[in-house]
């Protein structure tokens, strides 16, 4: 079974500790490179799009770091990562662009409070974190609370997974509720040729701002 493979098919905090903690030395290689991964470029591409973010952006499940490399290039100055896995957090210190790409790099299981204050952050990414065998929607709520408010997300999520897993289902109440702005919705593929089982796959990218 292929890396990807078991990637859909974690069912909890501990699956995905073994998987990356294996993975984490070869993922850029076997993975980013050989697949033509480019869903971390679009969704920097997206962030950066016509904003200045006023305070550090937070990079969530950085894993090795390939979207903080993608942000600083486009001129995010100060990056923090939080991630599940030790072992990709150590290939995501190594990331060095004239110095350390991440300020800081934060072990945690994001299904559970993360510790941090209120509007620590100016804005938030998310690269294939929230998606099936990852993470739910309910982690974006506390995710919210350590942004300030102004602070622009641009959570990306499987479109497939997006419609059948509460993503849109929770972006929508939280506008209802008004912890965040009325969002948009940007499709992007995450492979610049087909997937590697052979299909086609796109992610929809949630572009909100906090209220």
């Amino acid at each position: 079974m292929s890396g990807i493979e078991e990637a859909y098919g974690l069912e909890s905090p501990d699956d995905s500790r073994r998987l990356y903690a294996a993975w984490a030395s070869t993922y850029d290689s076997s993975f980013v490179e050989a697949t033509g991964y480019v869903y971390h470029q679009h969704v920097a591409e997206i962030f950066t799009a016509g904003f200045e973010t006023s305070g550090p952006v937070l990079d969530v499940g950085c894993g090795t770091g390939v979207v903080g490399v993608e942000l600083r290039q486009r001129g995010v100055a100060t990056i923090d990562g939080i991630d599940i896995s030790p072992e990709m957090l150590v290939q995501a210190r190594d990331k060095d662009l004239d110095g350390p790409v991440y300020r800081s790099l934060i072990l945690a299981d994001l299904t559970e409070p993360v510790g941090l204050d209120d509007h620590t952050y100016g804005g938030m990414v998310s690269v294939g974190a929230f998606t099936h065998g990852h993470l739910p929607p309910s982690p974006l709520s506390e995710l919210v609370r350590i942004c300030a408010p102004g602070a622009r997300g641009a959570i990306g999520i499987n479109s497939v997974h997006f419609e059948t897993l509460g993503f849109r289902t929770w972006f929508d109440a939280a506008v209802d509720d008004r912890i965040i702005t009325d969002y948009e919705t940007v499709t992007v593929p995450i492979y610049a040729g087909s997937a590697p089982d052979g299909g086609d796959e796109l992610a929809t990218v949630v572009v909100f701002a906090v209220s």
